[in-house]
């Protein structure tokens, strides 16, 4: 656990934040064993919850349990926690980020659910990190455990501190004179709207996103007073059940036990009168020639809706064949045309998970070994919607990603399409190509969005290969990132973020709008304004109307949510 790719230590001379951050919650007991964790953000991960709350009461039942939520709406979190029957014996709400002064992470930011053994009185984490197998054995030695963890800032972290200061002249960019134009949203009784994942959408009246708290598609639509809530999109029940071969007494028991996940992702209108939802949906089966003895699986597909009436109709269903593929596919984002569904895709290697001992000689799988870029190295996958077999790769890593050795570390991949043609890139590298869907690959138009300046680049540091924070050291160079793109007949648009890379904060981040003249390649960058004092970002989206595109931000002034739309002079 405490080796593991995602570690956890104490700050240095952090011992009295931690004993006042604790304190909050009036406990007496010396030691306490916690969950660290951000509502949501990794729903596989929380089965852990209930499994560390059961296994320390079996183990002694005076063992107490503290369940540390991190999230900005201490309100939203509590019910999230009651709704999935998270039991503790203290809670702590922390709305500020406070556990960020006091921990510090591999990755530079909390991900995931780290167990803790913590000493509330003296301010000291003993131990900590993400353990992956629970059980008698693990609840003893963190029960025995009494040696300190030695307290430690990560290289990433001390380079996402020094990040703060270094862009400080890109987040002050000179804003673009805007027309603004602000839209009310509508919630109804009882609905609520926590965090959006990835961007809002509105299109052609249609204003939709993915709530994470909620775990769904909140849809709205438009009427004179602005846009009204209409629904949840999620999947139903017959859905939900797609992809369970076991029976029902042990697929409710799991359901029960919160051992069962259904996952919205994001979004897309797929034609003007169906919206497709990105799901992950379970898929149980009994092992072979094991009775009672269950696989889980994540089944990736698509729903889709009849925008009008909301009515379900087939979902696609890709096949992502993952046990004989050297790729995976994030099914985050996607995109619907020519018959086929396309995915962005990446190599099954660093910084995944994958250790040195797991790669390391193998030029094709290795990203540090300068052989790996003279391979093929594609970044979007397409399937065919009736058959769900893949169908191509395409795409290439950039010299910025080679002369770092840096592989699929900063992959951002965006896509659109208007009529016959195709838009991709990597939205990290500035660059994105236009072509024929049928000839991507060749005969490809390239625009510059922005450039990387390869020249700054610190030289490869050969010590720090294989390891999580080897990325880190670049995060300087990879602070501007296209999350966004559209397109009609005449120019192509784009979402520009400002911001610390592979980390979404849309309240701190800055970005700018930029369009493109298809034919000339004439790029013209407007820098968005900085929100008022007070203003909650919930997130920034291109609205489209009719092929009509135009930046917007989705905000919150008070318990008000609205659509601010930025319109150029």
């Amino acid at each position: 656990m405490e080796n593991s790719d995602l570690q956890i230590r104490q700050k240095p001379d952090s011992e009295r934040l931690l004993s006042e951050f604790l304190g909050r919650v009036g406990m007496e007991e010396d030691t306490v064993y916690a969950i660290l964790y951000r509502p949501s953000y990794c729903y596989r991960c929380e089965f852990a919850i209930p499994t560390f709350y059961e296994d320390l009461k079996r183990n002694n039942p005076n063992n107490k349990m503290l369940l540390i939520t991190a999230y900005r709406d201490s309100v939203a979190a509590r019910g999230y926690n009651e709704k999935n029957n998270f039991k503790a014996d203290y809670h702590l709400y922390d709305t500020t980020e406070e556990y960020s002064k006091i921990f510090s992470f591999t990755t530079g930011n909390m991900l995931g659910l780290y167990q803790l053994k913590l000493c509330p009185k003296s301010g000291v984490l003993i131990t900590g990190g993400q353990c992956t197998l629970f059980g008698k054995d693990f609840i003893r030695q963190l029960v025995a455990r009494s040696e300190r963890l030695e307290p430690r800032l990560f290289p990433v972290d001390s380079l996402n501190q020094a990040e703060a200061k270094t862009q400080e002249p890109v987040f002050n960019l000179k804003p673009y004179p805007w027309k603004t134009k602000d839209t009310r949203v509508e919630l109804n009784e009882g609905s609520f709207v926590s965090s959006v994942y990835y961007n809002p959408k509105i299109e052609n009246n249609h204003f939709f996103f993915t709530d994470m708290l909620n775990n769904g598609v909140m849809l709205f639509g438009k009427t004179d007073k602005g846009f009204k809530y209409r629904t949840l999109i999620q999947a139903n029940e017959a859905e939900k059940r797609r992809f369970i071969a076991i029976p029902d007494s042990f697929f409710d028991r799991f359901t029960r036990e919160g051992s069962v996940f259904y996952i919205a992702l994001t979004a897309n209108m797929i034609d003007d009168k169906h919206i497709g939802i990105s799901y992950s949906l379970p898929q149980i089966e009994e092992e072979e020639g094991k009775k009672f003895h269950f696989a889980f699986y994540n089944a990736p597909v698509m729903l889709v809706r009849d925008i009008d009436n909301l009515q379900a109709e087939e979902m696609i269903v890709p096949d992502f064949n993952l046990e004989a593929s050297k790729y995976f596919y994030t099914h985050f984002t996607f995109d619907v045309f020519n018959n086929k569904l396309w995915y962005e895709c990446q190599k099954l290697t660093w910084p995944h998970g994958f250790e040195k001992e797991d790669i390391a000689g193998n030029t094709e799988m290795d990203p540090f070994d300068n052989g790996f870029y003279n391979t093929f190295n594609p970044i979007m996958a397409s399937f065919d919607i009736s058959s769900g077999k893949r169908t191509e790769l395409y795409g290439k890593l950039e010299d910025c990603q080679r002369i770092s050795n840096t592989g699929y570390y900063f992959l951002n991949t965006v896509f659109t399409h208007h009529g016959k043609d195709m838009l991709y890139g990597n939205g990290y590298t500035g660059k994105l190509y236009l072509a024929d869907s049928l000839n991507i690959g060749r005969n490809e138009k390239e625009y510059k969005v922005f450039d990387v300046d390869l020249s700054a680049f610190p030289a490869p540091d050969t010590t720090k290969f294989y390891m999580e924070e080897y990325g880190g050291l670049y995060h300087p160079h990879f602070t501007r990132c296209i999350t966004l793109v559209r397109m009609n007949a005449k120019e192509i648009y784009c979402l520009l973020k400002y911001g610390v890379p592979r980390h979404t904060d849309p309240q701190n981040e800055r970005y700018a709008f930029v369009t493109i003249n298809r034919k000339s390649g004439k790029t013209t960058e407007r820098t968005l304004p900085a929100l008022p004092e007070g203003t909650r970002c919930l997130g920034y989206g291109i609205r489209n109307e009719h092929d009509c595109f135009n930046p917007f931000v989705f905000i919150q002034e008070g318990s008000d949510y609205k659509v601010r739309d930025f319109i150029s002079k």
